[in-house]
């Protein structure tokens, strides 16, 4: 009986020492994934801290209609401010919207769930820059420097964005682990950087 003991509690130290060397890599895979996913939201909280700013400047331009010059260049200053303000809330439900579907992501398993999923965040992703293009107005941006340089900077991150979601997409339809990566990363490093105009 001492000798089924001994044995049963050797088998289990030595088990228990094997187990221990194969987490490893698995913890370190999660720990690498939890810091990934931190990064995202960061980036999430950053577009709504934008849409934040854009709110306050914008409900400073509406009490500033006093001198009618001013008020007429607020009001235009003020559209723009609504159009680009539409298309970052759009933008952070589309990043919420691919959080849900991240872990399924990485599983790379090639769900036609998932990637029906990912093709609506695409999809929705291309009418926000399609309402945000038609909602410009093209005269008024090319005589104000303020509103061309918050465009261009725009259109920047909607080329990320865009970038960032084909990699995934591409990657996750041919299973390469890379790619998929290379857009998670993308998305990580968003330029989110537009200051809104200064009260002229």
């Amino acid at each position: 009986m001492k000798k089924v003991g001994l044995i049963f509690i050797a088998s289990s130290i030595f088990l228990a020492s094997c187990g221990s060397q194969n987490l490893l890599p698995l913890e370190q895979k999660s720990t690498k994934l939890s810091d990934e996913n931190h990064d995202l939201k960061l980036e999430n909280q950053e577009l709504k801290s934008e849409i934040s700013k854009k709110q306050q400047t914008l409900k400073a331009l509406n009490k500033d209609n006093q001198n009618k010059g001013q008020a007429q260049k607020n009001q235009t200053m003020s559209n723009y401010l609504n159009v680009s303000s539409e298309y970052y809330k759009e933008l952070t439900q589309l990043i919420n919207d691919y959080n849900k579907i991240d872990s399924d992501i990485l599983k790379n398993k090639k769900n036609n769930d998932i990637s029906d999923q990912l093709d609506a965040i695409i999809s929705d992703h291309d009418d926000a820059v399609k309402t945000y293009e038609d909602g410009l107005d093209d005269k008024a941006l090319k005589k104000d420097k303020e509103m061309k340089k918050q465009d261009d900077a725009l259109k920047k991150l909607q080329k990320q964005i865009n970038s960032a979601f084909s990699k995934i997409k591409s990657g996750y339809n041919h299973k390469d682990e890379n790619k998929i990566s290379e857009g998670r990363q993308t998305l990580i490093q968003l330029e989110v950087n537009v200051k809104p105009p200064e009260n002229q």
